[in-house]
């Protein structure tokens, strides 16, 4: 795996990623599964888990998935049960672009995510991101 692949998936897996935002999405404890495809190569990550609290689901980018660093989303559209949008978000010395696609339901979310990864040298990787979330219950906070 090359550097690149490397800080990307330390990116993806430092902060798991959220649920989309939805009417009708559940506050509460979340589990999330991520597989991450490099160039042919699939990656599952470690299960994440996280507390979504009704002031996350109310805001309306906050919850919706994306790798750690500093993104900014747009061209975001929202139906009931899915939501699209870019993103372009940036981690270290690594740009990320990208599209994502998520359907989800009250207790349960699952999503794609395409990006073009380079870094400073303007070497690329096309990522793909399998994402699989679903409420297990109650925050413990």
């Amino acid at each position: 795996m090359n550097t690149i692949a490397r800080l990307f998936l330390t990116a993806a897996l430092a902060v798991p990623l959220a649920p989309a935002v939805a009417a009708p999405m559940q506050p509460g404890m979340w589990e999330l599964s991520m597989t991450t495809d490099i160039e042919g190569k699939p990656t599952t990550a470690p299960v994440g888990r996280g507390c979504i609290t009704q002031q996350d689901i109310d805001d309306d980018t906050k919850t919706l998935p994306r790798p750690d660093g500093a993104c900014k989303l747009s061209n975001v559209q929202r139906k009931e049960d899915r939501a699209t949008y870019d993103l372009a978000c940036t981690k270290e010395s690594l740009l990320m672009r990208g599209r994502a696609e998520v359907a989800f339901a009250p207790e349960r979310y699952d999503g794609k995510v395409s990006l073009l990864v380079t870094d400073k040298n303007k070497v690329g990787l096309q990522i793909a991101m399998t994402l699989s979330a679903k409420r297990v219950g109650e925050c413990t906070r």
